[in-house]
């Protein structure tokens, strides 16, 4: 879009919403709202990117310290990358992100509305995070943030061991993970509800409602 097109847009937002809407195979459709001067991207259910989801990451992260800046850190479902600046600026982690998202269409909104690009210090991978999650290296992040909502859904693989078990896997000796959840979600792997099988898998847990609908799952590999 041309520089002169996108201030015009950015002043006409002051003055009522503007509204793109983008064909996605996953989510029916994805929108992207700008009102005065400020970015979000909805599906028709629930806030993708910015918005309320930053808020409930923002608050997340302050029970994820900063042990080592330059560590490796994994972002599962990355919508339009606004868990970025808050490892980036607010969390100052300079250290490599790899960032797992499913659908192309969000990965081709975070680049033209949000100018989210691959970099030397970050990875964009189209996948699937169920089957890419086996294939990344052992005891390797410190951080991984899971973000896997499909619109209001949680992918049924959340319900199963094994994603958790690969969680436990890749992440360093103290290492956490930061889980975005729903308070409504009923998650029983191995027939136990979620936080038991996970202190049994060998994870601390802090389990935290926030935002009405959203649960947080702190979880720390000790060390």
């Amino acid at each position: 879009m041309p520089d002169w097109l996108t201030a015009a847009r950015h002043l006409l937002s002051y003055l009522l919403p503007l509204r793109r809407r983008v064909p996605s195979a996953y989510s029916g459709w994805l929108e992207v709202v700008t009102w005065r001067g400020y970015k979000v991207l909805n599906t028709a259910s629930a806030n993708y990117s910015y918005g309320s989801l930053q808020r409930v990451l923002r608050y997340g992260l302050r029970f994820v310290p900063v042990l080592d800046a330059t560590a490796p850190v994994l972002v599962l479902g990355l919508g339009g990358g606004s868990v970025l600046p808050l490892l980036r600026r607010e969390q100052g982690r300079i250290g490599p992100i790899t960032a797992i998202e499913l659908d192309p269409a969000v990965l081709r909104v975070a680049a033209d509305e949000f100018g989210v690009q691959p970099a030397p210090d970050l990875a964009l991978v189209c996948a699937d995070a169920f089957a890419w999650l086996p294939t990344a290296p052992a005891a390797y992040f410190e951080v991984v943030v899971v973000d896997l909502f499909l619109d209001l859904t949680l992918p049924a693989e959340l319900g199963g061991a094994a994603f958790w078990q690969q969680l436990h896997r890749v992440l360093r000796p103290g290492g956490r993970a930061l889980c975005n959840l729903l308070v409504t979600a009923q998650l029983w792997p191995d027939g136990q509800p979620l936080p038991e099988f996970l202190e049994a898998l060998g994870f601390a847990v802090q389990d935290i409602e926030v935002e009405q609908l959203n649960r947080l799952l702190v979880l720390q590999r000790p060390a």
